[in-house]
């Protein structure tokens, strides 16, 4: 049985629990740190920015790539990634892996669309919108 503890009054009713154990039978128990996958917030903001890249790069400098492209290209330059060498049967190697933002927990990704906004300001001279709705969804409040 799985239980998510997020309060002092969860960690209590959990203790109680444990005291009434029967303990003539043993007993296994684990605890794990529980790690949200990313928000639907963080989700729609960063496809919102991915479009907005893809729109900006074609329009100030010719670049035609999709957002999905895009979106490859700046997880590979932004985000620690283990590359690892892939050998053909012919001898020929390559270097392949990144990360995947769909495993991202709600905290990685948070720091990775603040890099993303960072390097866009920075590198592309792109100011990325900041819609209220979604900055509260993911910051509980506006973002600055």
């Amino acid at each position: 049985m799985d239980h998510i503890i997020r309060t002092p009054v969860d960690r209590q009713r959990l203790i109680g629990f444990l005291s009434g154990l029967d303990l003539t039978r043993p007993r296994k128990i684990a605890i794990t740190e529980m790690r949200s996958k990313r928000s639907d917030a963080q989700n729609r903001l960063l496809w919102m920015w991915n479009n907005e890249i893809q729109k900006h790069l074609r329009e100030a400098y010719g670049q035609i790539a999709s957002a999905e492209e895009w979106h490859e290209i700046m997880v590979a330059k932004l985000w620690p990634s283990e590359l690892h060498r892939v050998e053909l049967p012919d001898g020929s190697a390559y270097k392949v892996g990144r990360a995947k933002t769909r495993g991202f927990t709600q905290a990685q990704m948070t720091e990775y669309l603040e890099m993303l906004d960072q390097y866009c300001a920075e590198s592309l001279g792109l100011l990325l919108p900041h819609p209220e709705d979604l900055m509260m969804a993911i910051y509980g409040r506006r973002a600055a």
